[in-house]
């Protein structure tokens, strides 16, 4: 059963997989996206994530950074690539949540949060609770709940997300995660129309999971394209283990996507670096072809195998303590 859920949540944070109302859904995208969020865009967020008892005590947390980079704009809304990289109070390992294409949360238009809450009557009785309003010369705050979950976001005049908060409620206690920005900035991302002919193929890689030099075959994902709308592709994924199938679902965007990654991205010798924090994502020569990789406070925590195609041959990355593979197998 622990096998199980560490799967899953190889593949998903733990928000993503909780019971949430999609704030994008809610929102109206009639509204333009400003200037200032462009491809290229890199929101970085202090990011603090654990669970309690009943009794209070936390039975698991992390504290770490969450990194958004806006790789589209479509249809009002923002895209990209965020990933999540904590380390453990108690044992200082580092767990790494992989580059998730979805859309960001960086940005809310003001004018949105006022048209949604002037239908909170209308979604109270989908039992959907929304509430906010102005709580600063330059804050604005919006809460939505829904049955055992709620969201807070904290937004600037401009847009800026700067704070956001999740509750669930769970039978042994509740789970908490909260998002604090720390600082923003801009690094070189290609303009990219079209998708690589890669990103329309179907392909299935084993799971493995390895501790103190035993590796163990956890199950398998096999992705397939459902359609493309745009800039963005959403594909199925099945998930396999333990003699159970749970299918699930992804997204990808022409630069990066689930199983893949444009060519021009190997291209770079540095794609992103914050000093700050530590942090450096960088290729390397690798023996399909190149390696992309994050360094987290000289540790290396992420590794990712792509051929010339930009096909991921495989894959490997820390979490508190174990070390998760994948491996392409067709």
């Amino acid at each position: 059963m622990r096998l199980r859920a560490i799967l899953i949540f190889l593949v998903l944070a733990v928000v993503s997989s909780l019971a949430q109302v999609d704030p994008s859904l809610l929102l109206p995208q009639n509204y333009p996206v400003p200037n200032w969020v462009k491809p290229g865009l890199v929101v970085v967020y202090q990011h603090e994530g654990g669970t309690q008892s009943g009794g209070g005590a936390s039975a698991a947390s992390g504290k770490g950074f969450r990194i958004d980079i806006v790789t589209d704009i479509e249809k009002n809304t923002v895209y990209g690539i965020e990933f999540i990289v904590l380390v453990s109070p108690s044992t200082y390992q580092i767990t790494f949540q992989p580059f998730k294409v979805m859309p960001l949360f960086v940005f809310i238009h003001p004018n949105a949060v006022q048209d949604l809450l002037k239908k909170s009557d209308m979604y109270a009785k989908q039992g959907i609770v929304v509430r906010g309003g102005r709580v600063s010369e330059n804050s604005i705050w919006l809460g939505i709940a829904y049955n055992v979950s709620s969201q807070d976001f904290w937004i600037s005049n401009e847009g800026l997300v700067q704070r956001v908060q999740v509750l669930v409620k769970q039978r042994e206690g509740s789970a908490v995660v909260m998002s604090q920005n720390v600082k923003h900035f801009y690094i070189e991302w290609p303009n990219i129309k079209e998708f690589p002919p890669v990103a329309r193929e179907s392909h299935t890689y084993n799971i493995y999971t390895s501790m103190y030099g035993f590796t163990n075959l956890a199950g398998s994902s096999s992705y397939r394209l459902s359609n493309v709308q745009g800039r963005v592709a959403r594909y199925s994924i099945l998930q396999s283990t333990s003699g159970m199938s749970t299918p699930t679902e992804s997204m990808g965007v022409p630069s990066f996507g689930p199983f893949y990654i444009h060519p021009s991205l190997l291209k770079k010798d540095v794609i992103l670096q914050i000093p700050e924090i530590g942090l450096v994502w960088k290729n390397e020569q690798g023996m399909y072809g190149v390696d992309t990789v994050v360094y987290f406070k000289g540790q290396e925590c992420f590794r990712a195998s792509f051929d010339e195609r930009g096909l991921l041959m495989g894959v490997q990355h820390l979490y508190s303590g174990l070390i998760f593979s994948a491996e392409l197998i067709q």
